[in-house]
């Protein structure tokens, strides 16, 4: 039987539900994902609003997933651009970007995975603006499994970085893993925060409003998922939104 590659990426311009003050979905938009085979999808929203309490401009997805003879390798590449954010007039943002991309080499060596390219333009939180150092140059030399699980056994500067990152926390120097994933957030920044605006675990909390966390990452072994922004809502209005999230990986078969 001849090996194929089967081909996984992901994007999603926004999502999210209410439960306060009203029990209900906000539908999904702009999502695009690949078919086994590779290939090019992408999806487009404008001008959405969701009861004043979520909108953006426009939003867009695209995924990719092929071969490179030049390269030896499967690729993926799943990219969001979401315009014109505002999140009840509290969290906004002029532009969010994400990009992953992955590949996939004929040597049946490890993927490798990089976030470069993803950021903010202009976010501000409670009207402040909020200045965020993402740790892409950070997880894009660490592209592979092997690269960050070795720096993170050898070098005491990388765990005391990581250390300020990660969702989980252990007292040994064992990678902070749990089912086999390593959850983190990429800003780097989050202790120095304007007045009013105080840390909440990995996220940042604006009273009588929520909790908004920035570049939300899980890693893998073998796969790569990024949310650029996500808001807990927790006063009047509760729910959850969703700006920017994607996935990337792949593998060979048989």
């Amino acid at each position: 039987m001849k090996t194929q590659f089967l081909y996984h990426a992901e994007a999603v311009g926004a999502s999210g539900y209410l439960t306060l003050p009203f029990q209900e979905q906000i539908e999904i938009q702009a999502s695009a994902a690949l078919p086994i085979n590779g290939g090019h999808g992408s999806a487009r929203s404008e001008n959405f609003n969701h009861r004043n309490i979520l909108s953006f401009h426009r939003a867009e997805s695209m995924v990719i997933g092929s071969y490179s003879d030049r390269d030896k390798a499967h690729g993926t590449v799943a990219s969001v651009v979401v315009e014109g954010v505002n999140v009840m007039n509290v969290v906004t943002c002029d532009r969010v970007v994400l990009r992953l991309t992955s590949k996939h080499d004929d040597g049946g060596s490890e993927p490798s995975f990089i976030i470069h390219g993803s950021h903010f333009d202009n976010l501000r939180i409670a009207g402040h603006p909020i200045h965020v150092d993402l740790a892409t140059d950070l997880f894009s030399e660490m592209s592979t499994w092997s690269k960050l699980s070795q720096a993170h056994a050898h070098s005491e500067k990388f765990r005391e970085e990581m250390k300020g990152l990660t969702l989980l926390q252990r007292e040994d120097n064992a990678l902070p893993e749990s089912k086999g994933m390593l959850g983190l957030t990429l800003a780097r920044n989050l202790d120095r925060l304007p007045g009013g605006l105080t840390r909440n675990g990995h996220g940042i909390y604006v009273p009588h409003f929520g909790t908004v966390y920035l570049g939300e990452f899980f890693i893998s072994r073998t796969a790569r998922r990024l949310m650029m922004l996500h808001v807990d809502l927790g006063c009047a209005v509760e729910g959850c939104g969703g700006i920017g999230s994607g996935e990337g990986n792949g593998t060979s078969w048989p």
